[in-house]
C-alpha cells in the first residue's frame, strides 16, 4: 500500500484531489483534512478512478478519468485542484492544469436549471447509486431557478449511512411506501450495463406499472381526503386562539417568503398559525400530505397567495386570498366558485378587473408589504453613491427575432421617450394593429419595453456606479458588465438596498410595488417611472424621484437629486402587520373571535 508522504500530506490537506489510486484516495478521506471554504470548514473531497465500493464516506467519490470534465461540469462539487500519482510508495501532487479547471467552470456558468441531466432514479446496482447520492446532484423540478436534491432509491444492501438522499426500496414495497411518501417519484431507471437488453425492458416495464398504480391509489385517496376534509368543521375550545392555515410551496420565489411573514404576523397578533411547506429538497407539494394535515389542523380560516382553494373546504371554513399577480386561474376568466365567507384582497385595480371577471365581489385593496425585521436601516454597512435595480429582465418574455414583436417595442420606447403614458387601452389598440394577443402585448412586450429600456438607460450613467441583479440580464450586452448575479430573497436584497443611494422603480401602471417598498424601508432612494397619470395613490410625491424619459433619468443621477422626504415615511404604509390588520377588518375574523368568545362564556356560564 502507497503511504502517503506527510509533508505532502500536510501542505496539500486544505485542497481537493483526484486521485490515480483508490487505496490512497480512502486513506487520505478517511483523515477528514479541513478545507475552509467561504468561511466554513467542511471535509477534503477525494475522488478516484477505480472501481465502486460500499465504503460511506460522503467524501470519497468515484470519477471516470475518461469523463472527468463532463462529471463536473454537470454538478456542484468542488472542483480537485491536485492530482495526485503514487510512486514507489509515495503519493506525489501536482496541480490540476488550469485550462481544465477553467473549461469546468465556463461549463458551469452554462449549466442552467432546465438543462440539469440529472432525475430521481432508481438504481439496481446499490454501489452505483451511493456514489451518486454522494455526489447530491441537482435536478429540475419545474421552476427556472429552483431545483430539487436528487435522490437515489436503491434495492439490495449497503453498510449503515447518514446520506440524506439515498432511499432503501425494494420494488415488493414500492406501491405501498410511494402511496403514503411525499418524496418525489423516481423518472428514471439505472440498470447495469452488462444485464440483457429483454431483461432491461422488463424491468422497466415493470416498474411503470408500479408506478401508473401508485397514481391510481394516490388519486383514489385523495378523493377519499377530500371528501373528509369537507366535513371537518372547525372547534372552538375554550383557551385556544383562533387557528389560521397558510400554505405555500419552496418552488415559488416571492411568494413563499410573502406567505411566511403573513404567518409571523398573525401569530403576532395571538393567532395559533400554521405556515405549511414542503419538508425540505426532495418532496413533493403533496395533496395527501397536505389534506391529512389540513384535516388534522382543523382551522378556522385558510390563507392563500395568488390562488383560490376552496373546493374540499367546509362551509364554517374562511378563505382568504391575496393576488400579487396576474395567475392564468383569474386571466382565464372563467368563472370561479367564491363562496359567502371567501375574502379577496388584491395590490391593484388590474388585478381587480381580472377578479371581477370570474365572480369576486367586494375586492379590498392590499398593497404588498415587507418584512421590516429584514428591510430596514438597521445595521447599516455604508450607504456608497451607487444606482441599483434588483429584479429579473423580461427578454426571456418576448421574441426580438419576430418582427412585429421588435416593431411593437420600438413603437412603445418611441412614446415612452417622448413623455406618453401607456395605456391597457392604447396597447391593446397596437395589438389589433400586429395582430397580436392584446394580453402577450401588454404584460409581455409593455413591461419588456419599460423595465428593460429604463435599465439600459440606467448603464449608460457615468454619473455614479450602477449595479444590476436579478435573472437574465447577462443576455443583454447593454446591461451585462453592470450585472451582479441573482439575489436570494430576503436579507441580500436588503443589504444592497442599504448600500445604495438610489434603487430604480419601474412598472407600467403601478407606484406601490414591493420593489419600491423594500428599497424605501432601507432608506434608498426611489428612482419611479412616472405613471402617477394612471396609478393608483398614494404617489408618494414628496419622497421618491419620477422621470417619464431617458433625459429625466440621467439628469436626476448627473444632478444626485434628493426628495423633500425621506423615503422610509413610505415603509410606514407597508408592514406585515398592517397587512394583516387589514385582513382582519375586511373579513369575519373578528366576529369568528367574538363568536368563538360568546361559546365559551355560555360554557363558563352554565
Amino acid at each position: 500500500m502507497n503511504q502517503v508522504s506527510e509533508t505532502q500530506s500536510q501542505h496539500d490537506s486544505a485542497k481537493d484531489a483526484f486521485f490515480m489510486n483508490i487505496e490512497d484516495a480512502y486513506l487520505t478521506a478517511l483523515k477528514q483534512n479541513p478545507v475552509v471554504e467561504n468561511g466554513r470548514t467542511r471535509p477534503q473531497y477525494c475522488y478516484y478512478d477505480g472501481p465502486l465500493t460500499d465504503i460511506v464516506l460522503q467524501n470519497f467519490i468515484q470519477v471516470p478519468a475518461d469523463n472527468f470534465s463532463e462529471f463536473f461540469s454537470h454538478n456542484h462539487l468542488p472542483i480537485p485542484e491536485l492530482i495526485a500519482i503514487s510512486h514507489e510508495g509515495v503519493v506525489h501532487f501536482n496541480e490540476m492544469p488550469a485550462d481544465i479547471i477553467d473549461e469546468i467552470h465556463q461549463q458551469r456558468t452554462q449549466y442552467k436549471v432546465v438543462d440539469y441531466i440529472h432525475a430521481d432514479s432508481f438504481f439496481a446496482d446499490p454501489l452505483l447509486a451511493l456514489n451518486v447520492a454522494k455526489q447530491r446532484n441537482r435536478i429540475y423540478c419545474g421552476h427556472p431557478t429552483i431545483d430539487g436534491l436528487q435522490i437515489c432509491y436503491y434495492r439490495g444492501e449497503l453498510p449503515e449511512h447518514g446520506i440524506e438522499n439515498l432511499l432503501h426500496l425494494e420494488l415488493d414495497q414500492a406501491i405501498e411506501f410511494f402511496v403514503d411518501t411525499a418524496y418525489r417519484l423516481p423518472t428514471k431507471i439505472e440498470l447495469p450495463d452488462e444485464l440483457e437488453d429483454e431483461l432491461k425492458t422488463s424491468i422497466r416495464s415493470g416498474f411503470e406499472t408500479i408506478v401508473n398504480e401508485v397514481k391510481q391509489r394516490r388519486r383514489t385517496l385523495i378523493s377519499q381526503l377530500l371528501a373528509q376534509a369537507k366535513q371537518v368543521t372547525p372547534k372552538f375550545h375554550d383557551g385556544e386562539p383562533l387557528k389560521i392555515m397558510l400554505p405555500s410551496s419552496r418552488l415559488t420565489t416571492v411568494m413563499q417568503y410573502c406567505s411566511r411573514a403573513v404567518a409571523k404576523a398573525f401569530e403576532k397578533r395571538g393567532y395559533q398559525v400554521w405556515f405549511y411547506m414542503e419538508d425540505g429538497e426532495m418532496e413533493t407539494n403533496n395533496l395527501i400530505k397536505f389534506y391529512r394535515n389540513y384535516i388534522e389542523f382543523n382551522p378556522h380560516v385558510i390563507f392563500y397567495v395568488n390562488q383560490l382553494n376552496n373546493l374540499a373546504l367546509n362551509d364554517n371554513v374562511t378563505h382568504i386570498s391575496w393576488w400579487q399577480d396576474s395567475m392564468p386561474q383569474i386571466t382565464e376568466h372563467k368563472a370561479l366558485r367564491w363562496r359567502g365567507n371567501d375574502y379577496v384582497f388584491s395590490i391593484s385595480p388590474v388585478l381587480d378587473r381580472h377578479l371581477a371577471l370570474t365572480g369576486a365581489k367586494n375586492i379590498v385593496r392590499q398593497h404588498f408589504a415587507v418584512d421590516d425585521e429584514i428591510f430596514n436601516t438597521d445595521g447599516d454597512i455604508g450607504r456608497q453613491n451607487k444606482v441599483v435595480f434588483v429584479g429579473s429582465s423580461y427578454l426571456n418574455s418576448v421574441d426580438l427575432s419576430r418582427p412585429e414583436q421588435r416593431e411593437i417595442v420600438e413603437v412603445f420606447i418611441d412614446k415612452i421617450d417622448n413623455g406618453e403614458i401607456v395605456t391597457e387601452a392604447m396597447a391593446g389598440e397596437i395589438a389589433v394593429r400586429f395582430g397580436l394577443p392584446p394580453a402577450f402585448v401588454f404584460w409581455n412586450l409593455l413591461h419588456y419595453a419599460i423595465r428593460d429600456y429604463s435599465v439600459k438607460w440606467l448603464c449608460e450613467s457615468t454619473a455614479m456606479p450602477v449595479e444590476i441583479y436579478g435573472r437574465y440580464w447577462e443576455q443583454d450586452p447593454d446591461v451585462a458588465d453592470h450585472f451582479n448575479g441573482e439575489l436570494k430573497h430576503g436579507t441580500q436584497v436588503a443589504d444592497v438596498y442599504r448600500s445604495a443611494r438610489y434603487a430604480l422603480v419601474s412598472h407600467p401602471f403601478e407606484i406601490n410595488s414591493q420593489r419600491l417598498a423594500e428599497a424605501a424601508a432601507c432608506g434608498c432612494i426611489p428612482l419611479v417611472y412616472d405613471c402617477r397619470d394612471v396609478a393608483e395613490k398614494p404617489h408618494w410625491d414628496d419622497a421618491c424621484l419620477f422621470f417619464k424619459t431617458r433625459r429625466e433619468l440621467l439628469e436626476i443621477l448627473k444632478t444626485q437629486a434628493r426628495p423633500a422626504l425621506s423615503p422610509t415615511v413610505i415603509a410606514e404604509r407597508f408592514t406585515y402587520t398592517a397587512a394583516v390588520d387589514n385582513f382582519i377588518k375586511h373579513s369575519n375574523i373578528g366576529e369568528l373571535s367574538q363568536a368563538k368568545q360568546s361559546r365559551i362564556s355560555m360554557f363558563v356560564g352554565r
